[in-house]
């Protein structure tokens, strides 16, 4: 596996996907809520959903304490505590290899 520290533009990029989410969701909750909440939460669910899966798709995890680097599920994707500080993007991850749970890197896969 081949990975790589996230640059600039990858950060844009996934911005650029998240505010094309959330235009989509206020442009539905405008149009479809209240009389279509069920086609309006198809689409949250739909887009979250394929926003995981590219993410997941992307993205490798390194351990700060052990350089492990992982890959994770698409539900710990989803769910885990996601941020970015002044040394890039992190998640909060138990290690598969030496148990500690701390901030994890993000890194990016190179194919």
């Amino acid at each position: 596996m081949k990975f790589t520290k996230p640059t600039g533009g990858d950060y844009g990029r996934s911005i650029f996907y998240i505010l094309i989410f959330m235009v989509v969701i206020t442009l539905g909750a405008v149009w479809l809520l209240p009389d279509l909440w069920v086609l309006w939460l198809l689409i949250v669910i739909t887009g979250t959903g394929l926003l995981v899966a590219w993410h997941r798709g992307e993205t490798v995890y390194r351990c700060p304490n052990c350089d492990h680097v992982y890959e994770i599920s698409f539900w710990k994707d989803l769910i885990a505590p996601h941020g970015v500080d002044k040394e890039g993007a992190w998640l909060l991850l138990r290690c598969p290899n030496c148990g500690e749970r701390k901030k994890t890197r993000v890194l990016k896969r190179v194919e």
